[in-house]
């Protein structure tokens, strides 16, 4: 495990690992025999596929089943299981069941990976996190194989519910059926309900489940649960309801999406969208037709994206909910931030704030560069497209392929930033410590806002 003997800081580690699984990542699919005879991928194109599989985003420039062999459609799907899991949690387990004794610096790069506040149970939870993920992955191949064995066939189907099984639990979005992701599967219920209960499960975060299998491992009842696994699961309720609901007012009568659809199937089609913008990348209806107020609808749940400490990407639902709660509690004029008879801490809010003004500035700075390299495309579309590779969702209005290389970097650069984290970034560069200068607190001052 040299890896963990290299003096850095657990943010640098993080953004080091990323780099090192894109980079061999790209040098894999670019081999020959992990493309298909017809394939006409550049190098620019693989690289631009292992940053948003890493990234577990789902943008492509080339589609999987047009450009990778089944060799090259293997190195995807491990390319984003380590996106999903992060490089530095796999050389964690490792060292965990080979015996070994991590350093606190080792265990903080741990933690800072894989989202965890602190070390209690720590082997367990990282043990506990890598059986569920494989375990619910397995579950979901055998699902979705009984709709695709028999319209593929043994060897092709099983491949291909496997692939888009691990894809939707991490919250990558691929799939290996062509370049219109499961437009043609709008009205499945099996393909939609399984793929959905892989994003959901994903999405909600590990330290949510191992609290579930602590709970239940002693006996206890589910009323004993951890207040922030209470919190994820009724926002994520809250949430898919209203997006749902949404989603059925603003598309209802578009024939384009689901305007010709039966009512089961557009309450099924307006569900999946909900789930799938909660940075999964899978898309059922052709998002160049949706109407305007949907995609400015669909770029606000992106913003939102899942639970900490999973698949998903985004501020964190967590996060927004403290900076409403803190904005409401400032409004009223309340001395603290409650919320269900517990008060949210000084630095939680702090990091919410900092995390949202982060994402919102380099939201804007990149709106902005990719409209200064493609000003011919439409700006909602941009928006979209920026938002969705921000959040580490992948879906888009039939744009990415046709962006100039310069808006296809500038993506590429907002899916690392988000897969990676504003925070983590930010504290992989901030390595000098402060000046005395910086750290006196000095005579307070009011300023009007």
């Amino acid at each position: 495990m040299s890896f963990f003997r290299i003096k850095l800081s657990p943010g640098q580690r993080i953004v080091m690992s990323f780099f090192m699984v894109i980079l061999t990542g790209s040098l894999l699919l670019h081999l020959p025999f992990s493309q298909l005879p017809t394939s006409s991928a550049t190098y620019w194109d693989n690289l631009f596929t292992a940053v948003s599989m890493v990234c577990v985003t789902g943008l492509f420039t080339v589609p999987v089943s047009e450009t990778y062999s089944t060799f090259g459609q293997i190195i995807c799907m491990l390319l984003i299981q380590i996106g999903g899991l992060s490089l530095i949690g796999f050389i964690g387990l490792f060292a965990l069941r080979g015996g070994r004794k991590l350093s606190f610096i080792n265990m903080a790069t741990l933690q800072e990976a894989l989202t965890r506040s602190d070390t209690k149970h720590f082997r367990s939870f990282i043990k506990s996190a890598f059986g569920f993920t494989l375990a619910v992955e397995a579950l979901g191949a055998l699902l979705l194989s009984f709709q695709f064995v028999p319209e593929f066939g043994w060897e092709k189907g099983l491949f291909s519910a496997a692939f888009v099984a691990v894809s939707a639990f991490c919250n990558a979005g691929f799939d290996n059926f062509g370049a219109t992701s499961l437009v043609n599967y709008v009205e499945n219920p099996l393909v939609n309900l399984t793929i959905a209960a892989l994003i959901i499960m994903g999405g909600l975060g590990f330290s949510v489940w191992f609290d579930f299998q602590t709970q239940i491992g002693q006996r206890r009842s589910l009323r004993k649960l951890r207040f922030h696994t209470k919190v994820v699961l009724s926002l994520t309720a809250i949430i898919l309801a209203s997006g749902t609901l949404l989603t059925l007012l603003t598309e209802w009568s578009n024939p384009g999406t689901i305007g010709n659809l039966p009512l089961g199937s557009k309450v099924l089609a307006s569900f999946f969208q909900t789930v799938t913008m909660r940075t999964a990348g899978f898309a059922s209806i052709d998002y160049t037709k949706a109407e305007p107020v949907t995609l400015l609808l669909y770029i606000f749940q992106m913003m939102l994206g899942g639970a900490p400490g999973g698949t998903a990407g985004g501020i964190k639902i967590t996060a927004f909910l403290t900076l409403v709660l803190y904005a409401r509690s400032e409004i009223m004029g309340l001395p603290h931030t409650n919320f269900k008879d517990h008060t949210i801490d000084a630095l939680t809010i702090r990091k919410a704030f900092a995390t949202f003004s982060v994402f919102i500035m380099v939201f804007l700075a990149g709106l902005v560069a990719i409209t200064i390299t493609d000003p011919r495309q439409p700006l909602l579309f941009l928006m979209f497209e920026v938002m969705s590779a921000l959040a580490t969702v992948g879906v888009t209005a039939n744009l990415t392929p046709y962006l100039t290389q310069a808006s296809q970097l500038i993506l590429m650069a907002l899916m690392f930033f988000g897969r990676i984290g504003p925070m983590s970034i930010l504290i992989s560069l901030s390595t000098r410590k402060p000046s005395k200068k910086e750290s006196l607190h000095y005579a307070k001052s009011s300023m009007i806002v």
